[in-house]
């Protein structure tokens, strides 16, 4: 019988701290594509909406409940257990399966008849998305080290942008020529052959095996108990500013995701075609946001670690008035040039972020910190964002105010969203550097 000092010498050895381990950017371009296939199907619903509407005989408010607030409600629900499964399992077998089953209920979208059915579909949806971003995340920090972490993890948020484009360019074409139920079925079934590719080819990593290197040990993290990462999220006030600052940027962004198209289509009078032409390239711009946002976030941070706040705050400071600018003005053309700076930027938060929290957590832990990181981001972002701008403009149009205008006011509270978020992220920035020493120390 082998002893246990012989079983850990067997563990794969510590990776090198500066550079990325082998097969790291296969896994990266892999799980990238995954996360666009997820982005996608989300859109599918924010770019076919009207039709939906129409169809089906629902109002905004019921709109807002489907594409928002019932998929955040049931995401939420099955993300952290999720999560903490993925701590504990085969991460990549986890989210081929998830991808299978969201892409699965994305096709039966387009046999929904009513609301119930829909809804029924929407939460099949978001119960496979739930295993998808979190897992990913913990499978990155164990294929880059922490000094690549911003930019790996940037990368990979490249996903969503090109899902945003993706669905709004091929939902849009698919549905002026076969119908929104096809875009559904189309769009949605590809997704579970994708899933069985991730599930043969792309390899499980050793848990912690940078933190191994750094401390000298074997690689192979013990899973944590379950109320650890909470225990750890509260004692550190970083994450504690970090959480909110998130959720509340995604609050502004998942509202506009959602309405742009429908606000661009009702009150700037496009047709929904141009809509998806033109929409698309500039979803597109968020891939240098994401890109430039990690790296940035990486280089300055190497001597600076206040940088994975102070990054994402800039970002956001830059962006808010370009957003309020494109719903205020009264020309569609305008409003698309409008959207294209803050586009851009919209995304330089997610790579510096979710770093810092990966960075930070301990590798046993770092699944269920992500995933109650996405808790909050899905059900104050995408669960109330959206249905606050539904609620608002069912709620102007029963006063007599134009749909069109109801929708413009809608959308412009929203924006208050990325005011708590810079706020919150200035704050995080004073925490960060004592916040990673002290999680250094610990490990």
């Amino acid at each position: 019988m082998s002893s246990p000092a012989r079983r850990a010498d067997d563990r794969e050895p510590a990776q090198r701290d500066d550079r990325a381990a082998p097969g790291a950017w296969i896994a990266l371009a892999a799980l990238l594509v995954v996360f666009l296939v997820n982005f996608m199907d989300r859109q599918l619903f924010a770019v076919l909406q009207e039709q939906i509407k129409a169809d089906l005989d629902l109002s905004d408010s019921q709109l807002a409940l489907l594409g928002g607030t019932m998929f955040a409600v049931f995401y939420a629900i099955f993300g952290l257990p999720i999560a903490w499964l993925a701590d504990r399992t085969n991460r990549v077998r986890l989210i081929a399966l998830a991808c299978a089953v969201w892409s699965a209920f994305t096709a039966l979208s387009g046999l929904a008849v009513n609301f119930v059915t829909m809804g029924l579909a929407r939460i099949g949806v978001a119960t496979g998305e739930a295993g998808g971003v979190a897992p990913s995340y913990s499978v990155l920090s164990d294929y880059f080290p922490a000094s690549r972490r911003g930019f790996a993890i940037g990368a990979f948020s490249v996903g969503a942008p090109l899902g945003l484009m993706a669905g709004s360019y091929l939902g849009a074409a698919l549905a002026d020529s076969l119908g929104w139920r096809w875009a559904f079925i189309l769009l949605g079934a590809p997704g579970v052959l994708l899933g069985l590719a991730l599930w043969l080819l792309i390899k499980e990593p050793p848990r912690g095996r940078f933190e191994a290197a750094r401390d000298g040990g074997a690689a192979g993290a013990a899973p944590a108990r379950p109320l650890d990462a909470f225990r750890f999220i509260a004692k550190t006030p970083s994450l504690l500013l970090l959480i909110p600052a998130m959720a509340a940027t995604s609050f502004t962004g998942y509202a506009l995701y959602q309405w742009t198209p429908s606000f661009l289509q009702r009150a700037q009078g496009l047709e929904l075609v141009e809509v998806g032409r033109f929409l698309s390239p500039i979803f597109a711009l968020g891939v240098i946001g994401a890109l430039a946002g990690g790296w940035l976030a990486d280089r300055i941070g190497r001597t600076r670690p206040a940088a994975y706040a102070l990054v994402p705050a800039a970002t956001l400071i830059i962006a808010a008035p370009f957003f309020f600018a494109a719903i205020l003005v009264r020309d569609g053309t305008l409003s698309l040039w409008l959207l294209a700076p803050p586009t851009l930027l919209s995304y330089a938060w997610i790579g510096p972020a979710l770093a810092a929290s990966q960075t930070l957590a301990k590798p046993g832990l770092r699944a269920t910190v992500a995933a109650t990181i996405a808790f909050f981001n899905t059900l104050i972002g995408y669960g109330f964002g959206p249905l606050l701008v539904g609620v608002i403009s069912d709620t102007l149009q029963a006063g007599g105010t134009d749909p069109g205008e109801a929708l413009r006011a809608a959308l412009l509270v929203s924006v208050a969203g990325y005011v708590i978020a810079i706020i919150c992220f200035l704050g995080a920035s004073l925490f960060i550097k004592d916040d990673l020493k002290r999680s250094s120390e610990q490990a």
